[in-house]
């Protein structure tokens, strides 16, 4: 009995399932058959891809740096190249106008037999360009008007390595036919947040006849995949001051950060020369890119953090500090200095050839006194000095910063066997105390090492963008006594009347130290002219009270740091005062 029962219900199935397919088929076939019959006729599927912007990227202040404006494009696709150039023909006659760059760019493209991928012809398009080939060309299926988004920088070179510009997207590019929207951050932020930045193309699929023209078919709808714009980035930068800063570096290339030292926050890295990112938003030709490119001013260089250079006069703080807390001199300790000194066979001058006669510590850094510092420097011995710049973080990957970096050098016990083959001089000794010979850094590793002064051996670690946590790191546990003498100092440079740093001034509340990198000997008849004036380091904070801002300048040959850096800084606080401090708008 329940073999029979078990069998009956299984036909019973069996049976139903086959009465739903008989009456699904007839309703295809003969209730709807008409309608799928005219689908399947000379109609065919299409796919439209619906782009989406790029998330806007904003100031500490809410100003737009970076967005994505809307914008209307031409297209070619699925097309001989014959047929092709017929097209082309007829958009010129009707008033569509095309440069010849843009033509050679296109005819270079259509080499091939037939085109599958889509052609940018005409960017951007004016209202009346949409109204003619809406009116006139509608019937041409191998014409295409597309909503896009053109990435828009609107300070242009002002922050481009920061910020940094788009690059074509090949991957996406192959699927959906070179839509400016689809291009991904190359450099900067807009590479550093391509994730978050970046939206989710939409697509929907329609029906076309034999000649482009839509088909519509009641109860059909093929649309999926809504878009989705990126997300919108803040960051800590001030657009305003890093235009200030930019206009203030003048005929100089170079490179300037400013920070909170208190959270680390970024709120300027101008790098100068810049380039405008807006060319590389749409196509560009090879022509225009290796002009750039080949610049003798070297525009896409980032000399912020892919420049490393002798850090000159301002090493003298780490030799300062590292002399004091290894017990090698007090702040009471002088040496006397008649404008030279001889180190084995050889005469190392100061930079006052009539020297500074008897100084400590203090007055050292004041007058950036390089006798004192070459004897220092001997007291100390190139492995505590390569210890203490390791502290201080020279010749170190500063991580969770979105750029590239050179990292520079220290004579450590390692480089000096490696590429010096173990000898190490007396005389290499005393330049690296005073920031020449083997020595380079960059301007984050010299920001790094002012604001571990400023905040009494604390280094908060620099972040660009409004939701990073705030993270302290206690570095350096430097004497107090010690630390304050350094201080002392550092005040000097600027306010005592023997100061390197004067140009700085503002309100007797800016500390800091002036450097001098030499790019070529001082015996070389060359020494200061041209391409061989010295590179001008400057690197202060303020106020020296309450320190709240850092800021280092590194003036491409600026001759001398005081002199190129010292303005640089002064309009720098002057509008930190205006912005931040007299309105009582706190960081």
């Amino acid at each position: 009995m329940a073999n029979s029962f078990r069998s009956s219900i299984s036909i019973l199935i069996i049976t139903i399932f086959f009465i739903i397919v008989f009456f699904k088929l007839f309703f295809l076939q003969i209730v709807e058959g008409d309608k799928y019959k005219r689908i399947s006729q000379n109609n065919f599927l299409r796919e439209a891809i619906i782009p989406s912007p790029r998330g806007t990227i904003y100031d500490r202040n809410g100003l737009k740096i970076s967005y994505s404006r809307p914008m209307v494009n031409l297209y070619l696709k699925n097309s001989s190249k014959a047929n092709s150039l017929q097209l082309i023909s007829k958009l010129k006659n009707n008033n569509i106008s095309l440069s010849q760059i843009n033509l050679d760019n296109i005819f270079d493209k259509i080499n091939n037999s037939f085109l599958s991928q889509r052609i940018l012809i005409k960017k951007d398009l004016s209202i009346e360009d949409i109204y003619i080939i809406d009116t006139k060309f509608s019937s041409y299926e191998n014409i295409e008007l597309i909503s896009d988004y053109l990435r828009v920088y609107p300070h242009n070179e002002v922050g481009s390595h920061l910020v940094g510009h788009l690059t074509s997207n090949n991957k996406k590019d192959a699927i959906y036919g070179n839509l400016l929207s689809n291009r991904k951050g190359a450099v900067g932020i807009e590479r550093d947040q391509d994730d978050e930045l970046s939206g989710t193309v939409g697509a929907e699929y329609f029906f076309v006849d034999s000649r482009g023209d839509e088909v519509s078919f009641e109860n059909l709808n093929y649309s999926y995949d809504e878009i989705e714009k990126g997300k919108d980035i803040h960051t800590t930068i001030d657009i305003e001051l890093q235009k200030i800063i930019y206009k203030s570096l003048d005929k100089l290339n170079g490179a300037v950060m400013v920070t909170n030292v208190n959270s680390g926050e970024v709120l300027s890295i101008v790098s100068k020369p810049g380039f405008d990112p807006n060319l590389f938003s749409k196509p560009i030709s090879s022509k225009r890119w290796k002009k750039i490119k080949d610049s003798p001013d070297k525009p896409f260089l980032n000399r912020a953090f892919l420049v490393s250079n002798p850090p000159g006069s301002i090493i003298k703080i780490v030799t300062a500090v590292a002399g004091l807390e290894e017990k090698k001199v007090s702040k009471d300790t002088t040496f006397y200095c008649p404008g030279s000194t001889k180190i084995g066979n050889r005469e190392f001058r100061c930079w006052l050839r009539g020297g500074h006669g008897n100084v400590n510590v203090s007055k050292a850094l004041v007058t950036s006194c390089d006798v004192y510092f070459y004897k220092l420097g001997l007291r100390l011995g190139i492995n505590k000095f390569s210890e203490w710049l390791s502290k201080f973080g020279v010749g170190e990957l500063h991580e969770d910063f979105p750029f590239k970096q050179r990292l520079g050098t220290i004579p450590s016990k390692n480089f000096i066997n490696k590429y010096l083959d173990g000898n190490f001089y007396n005389g290499d000794l005393a330049n690296v105390s005073i920031g020449q010979g083997y020595l380079t850094l960059n301007v984050l590793q010299a920001h790094k090492m002012i604001s571990i002064i400023a905040n009494n051996g604390e280094f908060v670690k620099f972040r660009l963008y409004k939701n990073q946590k705030i993270v302290k790191d206690k570095l350096l546990e430097i004497d107090e006594k010690n630390l304050q003498e350094i201080k002392k100092g550092l005040e000097g440079v600027v306010n005592d009347r023997e100061g390197t740093g004067f140009q700085a001034r503002v309100d007797n509340k800016v500390a800091g130290k002036t450097g001098t990198a030499q790019v070529i000997s001082k015996d070389s008849k060359k020494y200061g002219y041209g391409k061989f004036k010295n590179h001008g380091w400057f690197t202060a904070y303020y106020p020296s009270d309450k320190p709240e801002i850092a800021i280092t300048v590194f003036a491409e040959h600026g001759d001398s740091g005081g002199r190129a850096g010292g303005p640089i800084i002064k309009q720098i606080i002057s509008y930190y005062k205006k912005n931040y401090m007299e309105n009582d708008d706190q960081l």
